[in-house]
């Protein structure tokens, strides 16, 4: 019986210990992990570890690179649940000359390529970024929110070069409001509107 005792003690230990020593080598084994899923001669680096609290996960920074390249920048991020799935992300830099470095790759037969096969994986979410940023054309920066559902998926952009609101309905895009100023000193350009998008759109395959 004592043998059985300290057994069970050990593996008792072993099951406190373990959470702890994978949370403080999350930098190590989560791009590694990450690495199975993404497009070959890409890869995440997480330089700081991530911290779970009792109602959210924050990521410091995590950026994503293809070769030595760094394509995405994250900073400040917090996932929560409050009644739907909340990512909010202080910044993002995207930088759009990495885009051409990514390696050429089939898609996988399960692959989604209509627009309503990738609105059906949309699960229930927000998602606010506070500072979107796509290089060369910083000047387009600006604050995203998102509110996400299958059915149903609500835009908003505002930034000092571009506003706009829309509404996407599976195919039906509602435009209620796209404010943009292309040259300094003349109005801006308004536009408004609904318009329905292709069953597969080009930036899907």
């Amino acid at each position: 019986m004592k043998g059985r005792y300290k057994a069970a003690i050990a593996l008792l230990v072993i099951f406190l210990i373990l959470p702890l020593a994978l949370l403080l080598t999350l930098t190590r084994w989560v791009p590694t992990l990450a690495g199975i899923w993404l497009p070959a001669g890409t890869r995440i680096a997480l330089d700081d570890s991530p911290r779970l609290t009792r109602s959210a996960l924050k990521i410091p920074r995590l950026r994503y690179l293809v070769g030595d390249c760094e394509l995405a920048r994250l900073s400040g991020a917090e996932i929560t649940h409050p009644s739907r799935w909340k990512l909010h992300i202080a910044s993002l830099d995207v930088d759009s000359v990495c885009l051409s470095k990514l390696p050429e790759s089939e898609a996988s037969p399960g692959a989604p390529r209509t627009l309503a096969e990738w609105q059906s994986m949309l699960p229930n979410s927000w998602l606010t970024i506070d500072r979107l940023t796509l290089s060369p054309w910083q000047q387009w920066q600006g604050k995203l929110s998102m509110a996400l559902t299958p059915a149903i998926q609500d835009i908003i952009y505002q930034g000092d070069a571009v506003t706009l609101r829309a509404r996407l309905h599976g195919q039906a895009l509602t435009v209620s409001e796209f404010e943009t100023r292309l040259v300094d000193g003349q109005p801006p350009l308004k536009l408004v509107g609904g318009f329905t998008l292709p069953r597969s759109p080009l930036f899907l395959f």
